[in-house]
């Protein structure tokens, strides 16, 4: 399981809009939105590993900048089963 703290940066007239671009990814949750900056936390899904979500976080229209600020890596399985990839 990873778990991953990101802050996203964007211009501030976009903030709402990237926001909501974002909540379609795999895992992604929205914590918190202050000017031009979002709070996110990504997760292991069965549909997408945290680093792909990560990786596709750069490619979502509006974003400018992505900071990796905190990740977890551990060996537990996800809460609603394991995923084909996953490795041991």
């Amino acid at each position: 399981m990873n778990i991953c703290g990101c802050v996203v940066e964007t211009r501030e007239q976009d903030a709402q809009a990237v926001a909501q671009r974002l909540l379609g990814l795999p895992g992604l949750e929205l914590h918190a939105s202050e000017g031009r900056k979002l709070v996110v936390t990504v997760e292991d899904t069965r549909e997408a590993m945290a680093a792909d979500t990560l990786s596709a976080l750069g490619q979502v229209a509006g974003v400018l900048n992505t900071s990796l600020i905190y990740h977890y890596g551990g060996d537990e399985p996800l809460e609603d089963g394991d995923r084909e990839h996953q490795s041991a």
